[in-house]
């Protein structure tokens, strides 16, 4: 009986996190890609790096690291997209947690889409594709931060 409670609180913290992300981008500021590996029982895990090309040109590289709720399996995903909102004279607010939600199954390999915003209203959309054998449904905070 206290599960339910538990879960209708957990899926209202999901869609409020979804319409947060859901507002139209302003501008777009550069591309990203990266690649990532994870693994989970539960809990899941994901690392990788990537790089974040600016509109000038400018080139940064990217460490990923991803915290996911309720994802079983092992999988690895490649994803490029674009980023919005984000001041070509300040790149590091990149850095920061990427608010993300979705569902999925990796079975061989599989494709998806996110849109992620993180607390200094940066948005990137990307486009993955993963490999493995994974199932996930789950609220996933994306930490990004800038190599040095």
């Amino acid at each position: 009986m206290r599960r339910v409670p538990i879960a209708l609180a957990v899926l209202a913290v999901l869609v409020l996190a979804g319409a947060a992300v859901a507002e139209t981008p302003a501008r777009l500021s550069g591309s990203i890609t990266f690649s990532t590996k994870s693994v989970g029982l539960v809990i899941g895990v994901e690392w990788g790096s990537g790089t974040m090309t600016l509109s000038s040109g400018r080139v940064y590289h990217l460490r990923v690291r991803t915290l996911k709720a309720g994802m079983i399996g092992v999988e690895s995903v490649s994803a490029s997209g674009r980023i919005f909102n984000l001041d070509p004279r300040r790149p590091d607010d990149i850095a920061g947690t990427f608010a993300a939600i979705g569902a999925g199954v990796t079975v061989g390999g599989g494709i998806g889409a996110q849109r992620m915003r993180n607390q200094k209203g940066v948005i990137i959309e990307i486009d993955e594709t993963s490999q493995g054998l994974a199932a996930k449904i789950a609220g996933a905070g994306v930490a990004i931060d800038l190599q040095r």
